[in-house]
């Protein structure tokens, strides 16, 4: 364990490597503190409980995740380029971080960091999804609509394929998931473009 890095930063280390191998509940707050080789207070400081502390690991992930997706968009400047880059973003990342992706996809654990960047993100998201949809290629965006629309069907089949231990994902099926997404959100008539 690097001995530079700080007690809160080596628990959430090691207990996102825990619990993206094992889950969150096989883990105890004991066995992650002697990894991170740090003292019972200093746990206990930074982390009152494990739910805490999967909720602290939660935030993080989802923080990444976001970044990633975020900045895929900013590199997309064409609306449909976007959209499909946002769902191959989404089902690359969890092939890659399957058992992080198994924790983002399992129960959310809320916190104030959680809110804090799920508030930036839906701003980001908004603010490239507005230009497109002001010159009439995108459907308004309503945020809890638009993000079941664009990766709800990924992020159910995401669940499904996890849990059967594939180890990769075909390119196909992720520009299935692409086209529909496009499909869906992509204005279709002149009443959505106005």
């Amino acid at each position: 364990m690097p001995r530079g890095q700080d007690a809160r930063g080596r628990l959430l280390e090691v207990a996102r490597r825990r619990f993206a191998a094992d889950g969150t509940l096989a883990p105890t707050l004991e066995e992650v503190r002697r990894e991170a080789e740090v003292s019972v207070g200093a746990l206990y400081h930074h982390f009152p409980d494990k739910h805490a502390l999967a909720a602290a690991v939660y935030a993080e992930l989802i923080g990444e995740y976001q970044t990633g997706f975020v900045a895929t968009l900013r590199d997309s400047d064409i609306a449909e380029r976007g959209i499909r880059s946002g769902v191959t973003y989404h089902l690359r990342w969890v092939e890659q971080h399957r058992g992080e992706a198994a924790l983002l996809l399992g129960d959310r654990l809320d916190s104030d960091a959680l809110r804090q960047s799920n508030r930036e993100f839906f701003a980001a998201v908004g603010d490239w999804w507005r230009p497109h949809h002001t010159y009439g290629m995108l459907r308004p965006m309503q945020p809890g609509v638009t993000a079941a629309l664009w990766l709800g069907p990924a992020q159910e089949f995401s669940r499904y394929w996890l849990s059967h231990g594939e180890t990769k994902l075909a390119r196909s099926t992720v520009e299935t998931f692409a086209d529909a997404a496009w499909a869906t959100l992509r204005a279709n008539t002149i009443e959505e473009k106005i």
